[in-house]
């Protein structure tokens, strides 16, 4: 089935494009999608020949119309399927980094009472140990800043 406007329809007919939107409103020529078919012609006007050089370009126009637009659909769903891909990585990761920013924050609280408590040991412990336990708050404080 080729689609043909109504202009090209009336001047393979050999009439006017007001008599085929007569034709097309009183329902002798069926239209599809706005576009009067080579086999609605084919049923109105039997003695017509539609095996002109003309109309065998307009089969392959619109042949290749059809590949294009089946290409295009094609293009529209891979990315469409990417799209989806995508978007359930970025969740995927984004519940990962929240995971990830609750540890952080547990490490820096514990990072924060350790550092609390050991001054608190600092006060109460003998002279001999504050060596090893300054060691110790050295330490935490270097780490606790990455």
């Amino acid at each position: 089935m080729v689609k043909l406007s109504v202009s090209r329809a009336a001047k393979i007919l050999g009439i006017s494009r007001f008599d085929i939107q007569g034709q097309i409103n009183s329902g002798k020529l069926q239209t599809h999608e706005g576009y009067v078919t080579s086999d609605s012609l084919r049923l109105a006007y039997p003695n017509i020949s539609f095996h002109s050089e003309q109309d065998e370009h307009i089969k392959k126009m619109q042949k290749i119309k059809n590949d294009a637009m089946f290409k295009s659909n094609v293009t529209g769903v891979i990315q469409s399927e990417n799209e989806i891909a995508l978007a359930t990585i970025i969740a995927t990761l984004k519940t990962k980094l929240y995971k990830e920013e609750i540890k952080n924050k547990h490490y820096e609280y514990v990072f924060e009472s350790l550092s609390e408590r050991l001054a608190i040991l600092e006060e109460h412990c003998h002279s001999k140990d504050k060596e090893y336990l300054h060691k110790i708050q050295d330490w935490v404080g270097k780490h606790k800043q990455h």
